[in-house]
């Protein structure tokens, strides 16, 4: 289960690449789900892919192979009941 405290997110551009790339995550047998986009970031479709903050950058090799792109890789954390999301860095 993605720890609901600490973990990461990719955004896209539109919502058939955040689609393509649940579906192409799942197939790969990495744990991962579509949620609407925190209020913080301002860019893309209105959806995120959630997956473990671990495995962010598998994921992200793996769309890339899949040629899906998107709008980049954030690392989301609950602190004290305050949300941060903050640009992830590989």
């Amino acid at each position: 289960m993605i720890d609901r405290k600490h973990y990461g997110i990719v955004a896209f551009p539109t919502s058939q690449a955040a689609a393509a790339a649940e579906a192409v995550v799942l197939d790969a047998g990495r744990e991962c789900r579509l949620i609407p986009m925190p209020e913080q970031i301002s860019a893309g479709c209105g959806l995120v892919l959630q997956t473990h903050l671990d495995e962010l950058n598998a994921v992200r090799l793996l769309l890339s192979d899949h040629a899906i792109s998107n709008d980049g890789c954030y690392e989301v954390r609950f602190e004290n009941r305050k949300k941060s999301v903050e640009v992830w860095h590989d």
